[in-house]
């Protein structure tokens, strides 16, 4: 994306993203809940999870691969491991559940698990370990389990794409700034940016992607004719997919469309009281923020920064979309009979 690409505002792009998940099927609050979510990930600049999955949506619903009907609820499981259903539908509501439920018992036992299952697509991952973090807990999250329908990711050495792109996310609280938030996939990139790079039509990134013979491209279209994802820092990001893939089949069951997950919590009040504890990590970040910057680079980042500071300046200007991708927006929302009007006018 390109930020002189046209701005959508905020409130405009919620209420489309609104009317056309309740198109596809959405009961009202799951549309309004998983409508912010891409929003928020577009202010945040995160656009691999953000609204333009719209039409990718459409079309997973159309292949029955996911129900945007589907309720989640927090059933099975133990009574020291509690299982959430997302009963095939959209995993963001049930991820939050997740969390939920797992921050509420950390508080009592100090360490909580829950599992996720039966979901359809989990959205930004970072958001979810976001909110156990301001829950005052370290939270831990990550999936797999779907390699035989996802193989987008070549294993180290490999030149055919064998696992899913299995993300991780690790939240905790921070200092005067917000906290500190992890997200990434296991491969040198999310599978998003190739759908979001392919709906723009523009490149992507050297490094991310081998084609059909295992030769490095940057055109997705070789992605999509046999192609696959590179793994993130070679064997460590293949170590790190595998045991996700694990998890997410071996240990949780046979994974719907949007893998199976698995969310740890950890209560920081076990260990250091929230004072002592902020006071540390301040004095941690702020010896991070004080390291001179490299050549080409303006400051040290803490992670989960720019994303705030994104977010703060897109509410005020708006969310800049590329063209050929509100286009494709549009298009899917005239097959589901939704006002576009609020994606601007065509360029």
């Amino acid at each position: 994306m390109r930020e002189d690409d046209p701005r959508i505002p905020v409130d405009g792009l919620t209420g489309f993203a609104d009317a056309y998940l309740r198109a596809l099927g959405c009961s009202a609050p799951v549309a309004a809940e998983v409508a912010a979510h891409l929003v928020e990930a577009d202010l945040m600049g995160v656009y691999s999870h953000g609204t333009m999955r719209l039409p990718q949506y459409l079309d997973w619903v159309r292949a029955g691969m996911f129900d945007p009907s589907g309720a989640a609820s927090l059933t099975g499981g133990t009574a020291r491991a509690p299982l959430v259903d997302g009963a095939n539908g959209f995993g963001i509501p049930a991820m939050r559940l997740a969390v939920d439920e797992g921050v509420r018992r950390a508080r009592t036992g100090g360490v909580a698990a829950v599992g996720v299952v039966n979901v359809g697509h989990t959205g930004r991952l970072g958001a979810f370990a976001g909110q156990a973090a301001e829950a005052e807990c370290l939270g831990i999250l990550f999936g797999g389990g779907r390699r035989r329908d996802w193989p987008q990711v070549a294993p180290h050495g490999g030149a055919k794409g064998m696992l899913p792109s299995n993300p991780y996310a690790f939240g905790i609280p921070g200092g005067d700034q917000g906290p500190v938030v992890l997200d990434f996939a296991t491969a040198a990139g999310a599978g998003g940016k190739i759908y979001a790079a392919h709906y723009a039509g523009r490149p992507i990134p050297a490094g991310l992607c081998i084609d059909a013979s295992g030769n490095p491209t940057t055109d997705p279209a070789d992605y999509y004719n046999g192609g696959a994802l590179l793994p993130m820092a070679g064997p460590k990001g293949y170590g790190m997919a595998l045991v996700a893939e694990l998890v997410g089949e071996a240990m949780l069951g046979p994974a719907m469309h949007g893998l199976n997950w698995i969310c740890v919590f950890i209560d920081l009040g076990s260990f250091q009281t929230p004072g002592a504890y902020r006071v540390a990590a301040e004095a941690c970040l702020a010896d991070l923020r004080a390291c001179p910057p490299a050549p080409g680079f303006d400051q040290v980042e803490i992670p989960g920064g720019r994303e705030r500071r994104l977010e703060r300046e897109r509410r005020t200007l708006g969310i800049p979309l590329p063209p050929a991708t509100l286009e494709a927006m549009r298009a899917s929302a005239m097959e589901l009979g939704v006002d576009s009007a609020a994606l601007g006018p065509r360029s």
